[in-house]
């Protein structure tokens, strides 16, 4: 007995030995933090190669394959295309991969089970973009604004029968500020919020993109220069790490509506659009397609589409809901009526307790028209510079990918409790000199009306596409 018990301490004693903190190879070069591509390969167990000439570094592991371009921001994990916060650069014999990035990207998509907080999360804000006055984006052949709040509708009634709770931001044709959205959604803690949109840009641009809070000290996707705004905390920012996950496994699902066609993924993309900055809950913002383009225009304005759309992000926010609570909710595939309904299908909202400023409906939960009566100023937005961007299936790099040496620490990486990352937040740097000539960044996604006014009475209410907003 004496034996055993001593045997067992031993035991508890190794146990309770702390796990060698990986060592990270670190540099920083023009005031930015990186870490060597050498590292990055070992600890995420990828192999690794010096890179030579090529300028594409492709690699894999067990579970994921990543692609970078030296100089470029555009990366690819298991083939979707990712926005990354700074571009990957070469220095010291090695390729160099931004702290930022690290932290705020890989890592969530890489080990979601390691990210803290992981909480249940027990129901969905979903918020149809524009509204009442704000039209959104408009074409020929409808308002971005009827087409949010019938995806919207769609998604709900995927959600519910999934048996997860529903609450929206507006449920009819109603203006209501951006303030106010975020405001409606923290009222519902172990939510996460999903912003719907349909994008506008040149006549050529096209495809899906969707978007998730700048971490703090990186500027957003579209902003060329490091602004003051850019290096304050947002509330938003302490939900970094759940934002790209929901954002990635979203964004994973909708690119299928376009198999084959990798041009048409835009990317997982960074903003600090008002209603996922000032968000309380995990907040991603989805473009569904551009109205702007006629080809895509017309694909937005049939039910069938919008009902597949809300089935995709359906089945990227539950997948998210699994990951972040350990839940095994199925994910949903086909449902009926996906391709011949021209009404969305009738949901069943949750009702919500009463947000300041808000009147409510008593019967069921939701807001009536006064939510325009709201103080804070719509701005009106310029038209997007955005264009298609030149993007390709990542190639692979030439000479044999060997594995990454092995390390003590990065052994026990892929479960629960193992090595943690071990890599302290990027300092937030200083505005860049040019910070002052950026353009203020917009309060959400840029649109442009591509209805000549002439013609806007002819199609006014001729659209086939306005839903039965209440149920």
């Amino acid at each position: 007995m004496t034996k055993w018990r001593l045997a067992l301490a031993l035991c508890c004693l190794v146990l309770a030995q702390p796990l060698h903190a990986f060592d990270w190879e670190q540099v920083t070069s023009n005031g930015r933090e990186y870490v060597t591509l050498r590292s990055f390969c070992t600890f995420y167990s990828f192999g690794y190669v010096v890179p030579g000439g090529n300028d594409r570094f492709t690699s894999r592991n067990g579970a994921h394959s990543v692609s970078f371009k030296t100089g470029s921001s555009d990366a690819y994990v298991d083939g979707v295309h990712y926005v990354l916060s700074f571009p990957v650069e070469s220095g010291g014999g090695d390729w160099l991969i931004s702290k930022m990035d690290v932290i705020k990207l890989f890592e969530p998509v890489f080990r979601p089970t390691e990210i803290d907080g992981r909480h249940t999360i027990r129901g969905v804000v979903i918020d149809a973009g524009h509204g009442g006055t704000d039209n959104g984006a408009t074409s020929r052949l409808g308002n971005e604004k009827t087409y949010t709040l019938d995806t919207a509708y769609r998604l709900a009634s995927i959600l519910n029968g999934a048996g997860l709770k529903t609450a929206f931001t507006r449920r009819s044709d109603v203006f209501v500020d951006l303030y106010e959205r975020a405001h409606i959604a923290s009222n519902y803690p172990d939510y996460c919020f999903v912003s719907i949109h349909f994008n506008s840009a040149e006549a050529e641009a096209r495809g899906l993109e969707t978007y998730c809070l700048s971490p703090r000290g990186a500027a957003s996707t579209s902003s060329r220069y490091l602004t003051r705004g850019d290096i304050q905390k947002l509330p938003g920012n302490d939900y970094d790490p759940q934002n790209l996950l929901l954002a990635s496994m979203v964004h994973s699902e909708i690119i299928k509506l376009n198999p084959g066609d990798a041009s048409a993924d835009r990317g997982v993309k960074r903003a600090r659009f008002v209603v996922i900055k000032m968000n309380v809950l995990p907040a991603i913002l989805v473009e569904g397609g551009f109205v702007s383009n006629h080809m895509e225009a017309a694909r937005v304005n049939q039910p069938s589409y919008r009902q597949a759309l809300a089935q995709a992000i359906a089945r990227g926010v539950i997948h998210f809901i699994n990951t972040m609570g350990d839940r095994h909710m199925a994910l949903p595939s086909e449902m009926p009526g996906s391709n011949s309904s021209s009404q969305p299908p009738r949901a069943q909202p949750v009702t919500p307790p009463a947000p300041a400023g808000l009147a409510h409906d008593s019967a069921n939960g939701s807001p009536t028209s006064s939510t325009s009566s709201t103080t804070t100023s719509h701005k009106k937005k310029k038209k997007s510079t955005a264009t298609n961007p030149a993007s390709s299936s990542p190639q692979t790099s030439t000479g044999t990918t060997t594995p990454a040496p092995a390390t003590e620490s990065h052994s026990s990486q892929g479960s629960k409790g193992g090595s943690g990352l071990n890599l302290a937040e990027p300092a937030a740097p200083a505005p860049s000199a040019d910070a002052d000539k950026a353009a203020p960044e917009p309060d959400e996604p840029p649109t442009v009306n591509t209805t000549p006014p002439a013609s806007a009475s002819h199609h006014s209410g001729t659209s086939t596409t306005t839903p039965s907003h209440e149920p």
